[in-house]
């Protein structure tokens, strides 16, 4: 028997299946179901109630323990096989205790003895069935917000992780992509792993838990260490997910600026050399390594017969000034060389942020014919050495 009632209080009828074997108790909880605008079905056994649930969208399940063939924790375990999420909830007699355990242990959402005032206890199942369904519903729904979010985070072209405890729990694809990692092989890696330097992550840490104290979110950049072992210019946003200890959980949001930083970087560059290419020009690391070097140095070295090679251009106290880097900001110094049978003006600018020396030589007999002709106070100043 099916009842069917016009639902005036809930905007979406309760689709509940009641089984039993007993047609005369599944009619009566039916009917008072049906009081409280339940829409309700019955079957008369387990089987025929997984053929129902399989073919219809029901809410709810309420079982009886004691059935001819399955009982209702084999039932149970069958609906939870299939529909892991129905809500259910058993009948059964007084004093069964271990059914209850077991049929909690299984999965069960609530139990309800029978015995008593059929009234007070239909009334009872009614507000076990709401509650379950609500409870169902709250984490349906909750799971479809988790979906989307993190379908959103996964297609993300910006690298997000979960950290807790400075301990990477969970990334996207972009953020293993970056960093040269296969797919979730970064969950589980210590946060100091992707650092170049104690030192590095020292300093960075500094200004992360002094932001996330003040403002429960912090923004730096720094460089990080791929799996291949190259570094990645980052720049790095991070926000607490709990008030409470807001250094041990947050989500960081991490942004690749390598090539940004690498144009700025060649217009700042380009902006602070004197004698752009006009002259010949080559640069030195730290470790005396010529790193760029002009046409132009190679047609000076060819014009007055040098076979040094690039190294000519090097001043004899290039160990001393290359120390000078790591405070010099951007500095200039200057310096005359012979390279074959001319005498060189050199304008020597350290960077401390590309930790290189650049070299900008010219013809100190060349400059000061140009000065004759042009007169220029200016182009004296430039050319004598010891300025």
């Amino acid at each position: 028997m099916t009842q069917t009632v016009q639902n005036t209080e809930r905007k979406k009828p309760v689709r509940v299946l009641v089984v039993d074997d007993e047609s005369a108790l599944a009619e009566l909880a039916q009917i008072f179901l049906a009081r409280e605008n339940f829409f309700t079905d019955a079957a008369d056994s387990a089987d025929d109630a997984i053929a129902k649930i399989s073919r219809y969208p029901f809410d709810a399940v309420v079982s009886d323990y004691q059935m001819p063939g399955k009982n209702g924790i084999e039932f149970l375990r069958e609906v939870r096989a299939s529909f892991p999420s129905l809500p259910f909830i058993l009948f059964t007699g007084r004093g069964r205790e271990e059914v209850v355990i077991q049929a909690l242990n299984e999965g069960a959402d609530f139990y309800l003895q029978k015995g008593g005032d059929p009234k007070s206890q239909f009334a009872e199942l009614s507000h076990m069935i709401l509650r379950a369904v609500e409870r169902r519903n709250a984490a349906a729904a909750i799971e479809e917000r988790n979906d989307v979010l993190g379908a959103v985070l996964a297609a993300s072209p910006f690298g997000i992780a979960l950290i807790k405890n400075r301990t990477i729990q969970w990334h996207n694809q972009s953020l293993a992509s970056m960093l040269e990692y296969s797919s979730d092989s970064l969950i589980g890696m210590p946060v100091r792993s992707l650092y170049n330097s104690e030192e590095d992550y020292l300093q960075a840490g500094e200004q992360i838990v002094s932001e996330l104290k003040v403002n429960g979110q912090s923004r730096i950049r720094a460089q990080l260490k791929k799996k291949t072992g190259s570094t990645m210019d980052c720049e790095i946003q991070m926000a607490s997910l709990t008030t409470k200890n807001p250094l041990y959980s947050r989500m960081v949001t991490i942004t690749d600026i390598t090539k940004r930083l690498a144009i700025t970087r060649e217009l700042e560059h380009l902006s602070k050399m004197p004698h752009l290419e006009l002259n010949p020009v080559i640069e030195v690391n730290q470790n005396r390594e010529i790193t760029y070097f002009n046409d132009l140095a190679i047609d000076l070295l060819i014009r007055h017969g040098s076979k040094e090679g690039l190294e000519a251009f090097l001043p004899d106290d290039l160990d001393a000034i290359l120390a000078k880097i790591p405070k010099a900001g951007t500095q200039c110094i200057y310096r005359t060389i012979q390279i074959g049978n001319a005498t060189l003006m050199e304008n020597i600018t350290l960077s401390a942020s590309y930790r290189i020396a650049r070299i900008s030589a010219f013809d100190i007999k060349e400059a000061k014919q140009m000065d004759m002709l042009v007169g220029g106070e200016n182009a004296r100043r430039v050319i004598e050495p010891g300025l």
